[in-house]
């Protein structure tokens, strides 16, 4: 099913449902083998990015204890899968960023194999890899299944998306005022967090919320983006620096341009956004009907 909550159905039922589905299928696609396995591996640390906003989002209903505990477990397997995905990224960034050199001189040709030749050949092979992810995720769904519905109301999970929202606009001010690589990915981390909360969502008013999304998916695209430029310029030698910092400079320049004017609509008013979202999932009480007999 859609990674959403519904509002015909209780919400502990639905949290545990998407949270078991997300697990399961992480489960299954690390199972697999050969290049079916890369996919998977690719597609399961996406999982493991709803689960954390997920969890996050019950925060206030699980208590600071079992929130730290199942966080930890899906942040460590979304480490154990990180090597090989990055990898393969910085093959793409650079190519991203050849592409616009007239000519590609030998030295950058040479750097490429170097790239490519450390994707195809990992220190940790993929299914060490997600073997010990599988483990990390199999606890996760034990921990998930112990869990109490008791505490799970709309209001912890309104507390939730704003607490969300409040830590993007802290940690987004402070990474763009910086313009520190690695505040700006810290706060790609808060940014992901509330997409993933807008999809749980989508469903209080599909029209207004898809286009809030689809800014906060730019948002998250953007500082990928630039984090990835950085990933790579930390594999580069002196010559190779030379040759692209020009390139990396000023493409990540925009990227934080644009970031700093998204992350200022997106995290405007943390409060408001958080009221607009429960009024417009609970909508109007039923009006009173008069009982037989009496006068309306």
């Amino acid at each position: 099913m859609a990674f959403q909550i519904r509002r015909d159905t209780p919400l502990p039922r639905e949290l545990g449902r998407v949270i078991q589905e997300q697990l399961v299928g992480a489960l299954a696609e690390l199972s697999a083998h050969g290049d079916t396995l890369r996919k998977g591996v690719y597609s399961a640390r996406k999982r493991g990015k709803r689960l954390r906003a997920t969890i996050r989002l019950m925060r206030a209903a699980l208590g600071e204890e079992r929130y730290a505990e199942a966080n930890a477990l899906i942040r460590d397997a979304g480490r154990a899968l990180g090597d090989a995905r990055d990898a393969e990224v910085r093959v793409e960034t650079l190519d991203g960023l050849l592409a616009e050199l007239p000519a590609v001189p030998e030295s950058l040709q040479a750097l490429r194999a170097r790239l490519v030749a450390a994707r195809d050949t990992p220190e940790t092979p993929p299914e060490h890899a997600a073997a010990e992810a599988r483990r990390l995720y199999a606890q996760a769904l034990d921990l998930a299944s112990s869990w109490s519905g008791d505490t799970l109301t709309l209001d912890a999970l309104i507390s939730g998306f704003e607490r969300a929202l409040r830590d993007g606009r802290r940690e987004g001010r402070a990474a763009v005022m910086s313009g520190d690589p690695e505040r700006l990915h810290e706060w790609r981390k808060q940014v992901k967090h509330h997409t993933h909360h807008l999809r749980l969502f989508r469903l209080a008013w599909p029209e207004l919320m898809a286009p809030r999304q689809e800014e906060a998916e730019a948002l998250g695209t953007a500082l990928g983006d630039h984090h990835d430029l950085h990933t790579l310029r930390a594999q580069l030698n002196e010559d190779e620096r030379a040759l692209l910092d020009p390139l990396i400079h000023a493409r990540a320049a925009r990227l934080e341009a644009k970031a700093r004017q998204l992350g200022a609509r997106l995290f405007a008013d943390p409060k408001g956004a958080a009221r607009q979202v429960r009024a417009w999932w609970t909508g109007w009480p039923e009006p009173k009907r008069p009982k037989d007999g009496e006068q309306g």
